[in-house]
């Protein structure tokens, strides 16, 4: 940077503070923080709340105490209008609400019940020699949803705090689905090598016997695959195809029997303690 570049900044950092009536000392500390803030960084990163706590702690050590006065009520004024904006926000939400208990609820009392009907297809599992690693691949996928729902929570209050509620319930109401049916292909992108090994073995061992019943799980899917387009014209006013439709139609006919086979093993009668 030429010294007269340099200059420019300065005299930049000087005009964008102009409230602070900023020394030629001051305006370096600020521009020499600004370049240590800005770099981007794909792991880390300040949500608004943390960002304005990192610019209060340093502009208290740059700022004389007239000049921190005047910067603290600038931040002040501007998390209060912060704060307005997450709650205006957050009232858009009640539909989403009212959509996503709609789906939850399809999915207890009509598209579910019928896979627990049948004790053949539902416990074929428990009655198993392979019952322990079914047993474990459960608790993996348990470890997985208690997982996802600290990692909604923490950054749900990371990120909003307390001002949007609404928001909160929808993330949870669309995590509860995962709890209900397996999301098994969020579940397999994240295991580790020895639970993709259990995965493939159970894959392989029970996907003859899941054949039997591709006919009825194919069915129940599409009559899902119906319910969320209604439901979504029914709240949205436009039409789009449920997650499950890159299942159905869109993958091979093996990945299409891997996905059968490793929900049904997966699904849990008493919804992993939902």
């Amino acid at each position: 940077m030429t010294p007269e570049d340099y200059q420019w900044n300065i005299n930049l950092v000087k005009d964008r503070n102009y409230a602070l009536n900023l020394t030629f000392e001051q305006a370096e500390e600020v521009f020499k923080f600004e370049q240590r803030k800005n770099p981007y960084s794909e792991k880390f990163y300040f949500s608004t709340w943390e960002e304005w706590d990192y610019e209060l702690s340093t502009f208290k050590k740059i700022l004389n105490t007239e000049q921190f006065a005047i910067f603290e009520q600038n931040t002040k004024d501007a998390v209060e209008n912060y704060q307005k904006s997450l709650i205006e926000q957050d009232t858009e939400l009640l539909k989403e609400i009212e959509f996503n208990q709609e789906t939850v609820k399809y999915y207890e009392e009509q598209f579910l019940p019928d896979f627990f009907k049948d004790r053949v297809l539902y416990s074929f599992g428990r009655l198993s020699a392979d019952r322990a690693k079914i047993d474990f691949l459960k608790a993996e996928y348990k470890k997985f949803l208690d997982d996802s729902k600290k990692r909604i929570l923490t950054e749900h209050f990371r990120h909003n705090r307390t001002f949007k509620p609404n928001e909160l319930e929808v993330s949870l109401l669309r995590h509860k689905l995962s709890y209900l049916w397996p999301d098994y292909l969020s579940f397999k992108t994240q295991i580790d090598e020895p639970t993709k090994a259990m995965t493939e073995y159970l894959k392989e061992k029970f996907k003859y016997f899941i054949e039997k019943y591709d006919e009825f799980i194919t069915s129940k899917l599409e009559g899902l695959k119906i319910f969320n387009k209604e439901n979504f014209d029914k709240y949205h006013g436009e039409s789009r195809g449920g997650w499950h439709t890159i299942i159905i139609g869109q993958t091979s006919t093996e990945e299409e029997r891997e996905y059968r086979t490793m929900c049904i093993l997966l699904l849990d009668r008493e919804k992993y303690g939902c």
